[in-house]
């Protein structure tokens, strides 16, 4: 059986049943991870329980917030209503979509694929949802969410008595059951359950699927195992990864240097920055959570930023230094981006959790939503950038 690298295009023969993880010759990517006795009965329990571990985050409280006999209770869906109610439906659009829907979906996704594929019978249309819930999961954030709601729990204790409520803990049980989903999950062994891919590669020059390797004759425009639209490169891949880049880097400075939240209490009104909520941590004395947050929502970004410069460069000086590091680069800036969002995640919940009138209240600052659209830039520019590109400089060196 014939597979291309997503990551180089090297052509790999390997056979359709295999115990061991298989790695590019050419980039060191995996391929295809080691194929385990009765895998995918065990990522379909996994994926039904982490379904309900979700519903039970988002059918009780999350935490209990007692300032001066005065408690506020919040709930998942309640963060996301009363943002959408204070004049912020962008940083609730973010809340619901990262944390509520985008898992949501994937689990669900995850779950049809893998009943079908146990039955023997995929069935029409498998392949594009597996090709779309695939695509979903660098989305959602509920690990980050958790982290953003450990350190608003630290913050707000200094304030008032807060109390972790049942959401929280079985949050935490979804995102270990979550990574235990995606742990055993084998992409490629799905696929080949669904079509396997021909043992010879079709006469003439070949295209390579992106999203589920099935190769293809040149002039064929969609896949036909996950109906993916098939092309040698993503289409502009250099102009569109700088024209979010350069969004990026102007949103980066107000970002970092306009409040990201106003907290009033008692009377007593202050605005604080990135930075500033960085050196609170330090003066309290929480050095873990002041350098999680330093590297989350400085040191990431600007790494982003830098990486992302380095390959565009590259690929455009059409460079033959060291490819297999600067596609080691490319996957770690993917990995990673999402991090950054746990800033965005604290003033969130301390908006939602902190709604007590005169005694105290959280609003959110304009630099919330420019650090926000930072990520997302980054986020969007990675995924835009081919990691293909890379290997093309070497092409005539490997005829």
């Amino acid at each position: 059986m014939l597979y291309a690298c997503p990551e180089c295009d090297r052509l790999h023969r390997w056979p359709a049943s295999t115990a061991e993880t298989l790695y590019c010759v050419r980039c060191g990517s995996v391929l295809r991870r080691s194929g385990r006795p009765n895998a995918q009965q065990a990522s379909l329990a996994l994926t039904l329980a982490a379904l309900l571990l979700f519903a039970v985050a988002n059918a009780f409280p999350l935490v209990t917030l007692d300032l001066h006999g005065t408690v506020q209770t919040a709930t998942l869906p309640g963060c996301v209503q009363i943002l959408a109610a204070d004049g912020w439906p962008g940083l609730s659009a973010i809340l619901l979509a990262t944390v509520e829907l985008v898992p949501l979906l994937w689990l669900l996704g995850l779950a049809w694929v893998l009943v079908r594929v146990s039955r023997g019978q995929p069935g029409p249309g498998t392949g594009r949802l597996l090709r779309y819930t695939l695509s979903l999961r660098e989305w959602g954030m509920a690990e980050v969410f958790l982290l953003g709601a450990l350190i608003s729990y630290v913050k707000l204790s200094s304030m008032a008595v807060v109390l972790p409520g049942p959401s929280l803990y079985a949050l935490a049980a979804f995102v270990v059951v979550a990574a235990a989903v995606e742990s055993s999950l084998d992409p490629a062994g799905l696929w080949l359950a669904i079509e396997a891919a021909p043992a010879t590669p079709p006469g003439g020059p070949l295209l390579s699927c992106h999203a589920c390797g099935m190769l293809a004759p040149l002039g064929v425009h969609r896949c036909r195992r996950c109906q993916g639209p098939l092309h040698l490169r993503k289409h502009e891949p250099l102009q569109r990864t700088w024209a979010l880049l350069v969004t990026a880097v102007l949103l980066y400075l107000p970002a970092n240097l306009l409040p990201v939240m106003q907290v009033t209490s008692l009377g007593h009104q202050s605005s604080d920055t990135i930075l500033e909520g960085v050196v609170y941590f330090v003066r309290s004395g929480s050095w873990p959570l002041a350098l999680v947050i330093f590297t989350a929502s400085v040191v990431v970004p600007l790494f982003k930023l830098g990486a992302l410069v380095v390959l565009l460069v590259s690929v455009q000086r059409r460079w033959r230094w060291r490819p297999r590091l600067r596609t080691r680069l490319y996957q770690i800036t993917e990995l990673i981006g999402r991090w950054s969002m746990v800033d965005i995640f604290v003033v969130v919940l301390m908006v939602a959790m902190v709604e007590m009138g005169a005694i105290a209240q959280i609003e959110p600052e304009a630099g919330v939503m420019a650090f926000a659209l930072v990520v997302t830039a980054t986020m969007l520019a990675s995924r835009s950038f081919d990691p293909r590109l890379i290997w093309d400089a070497l092409e005539p060196a490997d005829g």
